[in-house]
């Protein structure tokens, strides 16, 4: 990629905690997001959008994620504010006072 259109998430730096790289059905990684530090995952390839299908695998896997690492009760987040042009969904921790 060129100096003017690349893409950090494309790139994918080991600068953060990586849980694991998944190639079946589709690949994708689960890391620690740099800026927010929660579980996310990162699509393998650069496209915005994913299938209802694509997204479902990756939520399942931040599932897996979260009760390894013993972090409650989540809530998945794909606004993609910083790169929102290369999808990635976060796993946010619900907050104990957020109605059910």
């Amino acid at each position: 990629m060129a100096e003017s259109t690349r893409c950090e998430l494309c790139e994918l730096a080991r600068t953060t905690r990586w849980f694991a790289q998944v190639f079946e059905p589709f690949p994708f990684t689960l890391l620690e997001c740099d800026s927010c530090d929660v579980p996310m995952a990162v699509l393998g390839e650069h496209r915005a959008a994913v299938s209802p299908q694509e997204r479902q695998v990756m939520q399942l896997a931040l599932e897996w994620v979260a009760k390894t690492h013993d972090l409650g009760e989540l809530f998945f987040d794909d606004r993609m504010k910083q790169i929102p042009d290369h999808y990635h969904l976060h796993a946010r921790v619900r907050p104990k006072w957020w109605p059910r």
